[in-house]
């Protein structure tokens, strides 16, 4: 005897149109798809050996975020971090490495006025600079420098 061609329970066959797109479904997300400048404030908020991590994992990256990141990244502490010597053909290791730098021994400012500044390092160091103001004989001694 013929048997019946086999149907699929109406469970299953719902369950197949529902994960079939409908053409008014927009195609998923990418992260490349997001805007450049919410990329870069959510890598500023990595450290720099993850900044350069992610570097690594493609060129886009490489090219523009990781750098406007790193650079996000150090100003949001306030740090400065150098110009990229004559040599060093990678601007992106050069930022990443100033950076763990600069976070490594941050200068503390301790004090300031209007014609000094006094700071103390990441070692305990004191180091001042400033002058006396223009209307005083020179006195070294007024910030320290003198005998």
């Amino acid at each position: 005897s013929m048997s019946a061609p086999c149907c699929r329970s109406p469970r299953l066959a719902s369950a197949a149109t529902a994960a079939a797109p409908s053409p008014d479904t927009p195609p998923p997300a990418r992260l490349l798809d997001l805007p450049t400048e919410l990329l870069v404030r959510a890598l500023s908020r990595c450290d720099p050996a993850d900044i350069a991590r992610v570097a690594a994992v493609s060129l886009l990256f490489h090219a523009s975020l990781a750098l406007e990141g790193i650079r996000l990244w150090a100003q949001e502490r306030g740090f400065e971090l150098p110009a990229q010597p004559e040599g060093e053909s990678c601007a992106v290791r050069w930022l990443c490495f100033a950076a763990l730098l600069c976070e490594s021994n941050p200068p503390a400012r301790a004090a300031a006025g209007e014609r000094h500044s006094v700071f103390i390092d990441g070692e305990g160091r004191l180091s001042s600079c400033g002058s006396a103001p223009s209307y005083l004989p020179p006195q070294p001694e007024l910030l320290g420098h003198g005998e």
